[in-house]
């Protein structure tokens, strides 16, 4: 693998992809971020088997590829490196080159065989939800999710759809939580349990 692209940008995905990443996992491989380079593109992603987060950002890719970095140390060096254009490439070995200017960095990749792959999402079950609604339906239900690792099931939220109106419910055993409002456009219905960290 081979990509130049822009420091500003690449250090912007980088945060976004972190955001699933659990720097507590027992799997090494998941304390990393999947780096892949194809058409134009690099995609960066994320995942902890309970979030997953793809990001893509443009990048001029010389030789398409993957490779696992570790988040935390690949995010450090590119949020530390001088505004301008960054070379990353890869060798046999998984070994990351990072390249900026006067800036050159070597770190140890690995392989991109045994990530876990983000399930697929079939696009007939998308639905489309003004962002600051759903934002605004998450915090005024979010409070009474269970933490209690006894009872997973009200550890998340349940999203429900049902002709067009929308329920967001959460419940810890003692406080109900319920927001409720009518989406145009949505003709299918939906029912599903939304863990309360995703």
């Amino acid at each position: 693998m081979k990509i130049i692209c822009n420091q500003k940008l690449l250090a912007n995905k980088i945060g976004i992809s972190q955001k699933a990443i659990n720097g507590k996992t027992t799997l090494e491989l998941l304390k990393g971020i999947l780096l892949s380079a194809k058409d134009g593109q690099l995609k960066l992603t994320g995942y902890d088997l309970e979030i997953g987060i793809e990001t893509y950002t443009q990048a001029e890719v010389i030789e398409e590829g993957e490779i696992v970095v570790n988040a935390r140390l690949f995010g450090d060096i590119i949020r530390k490196l001088p505004d301008s254009f960054v070379e990353i490439e890869t060798d046999a070995e998984n070994n990351v080159y990072i390249n900026c200017l006067n800036s050159r960095f070597k770190i140890k990749g690995d392989s991109a065989k045994e990530y876990p792959r983000l399930p697929e999402v079939n696009e007939e079950d998308l639905y489309n939800i003004p962002q600051d609604l759903l934002k605004n339906m998450i915090k005024q239900t979010v409070f009474a999710i269970s933490q209690d690792q006894t009872k997973p099931i009200l550890m998340g939220e349940l999203l429900e759809i049902v002709d067009g109106d929308i329920s967001l419910v959460a419940i810890d055993g003692y406080r109900l939580a319920v927001r409720s409002c009518k989406i145009d456009n949505i003709t299918n219905n939906a029912k599903v349990i939304i863990p309360g960290k995703a």
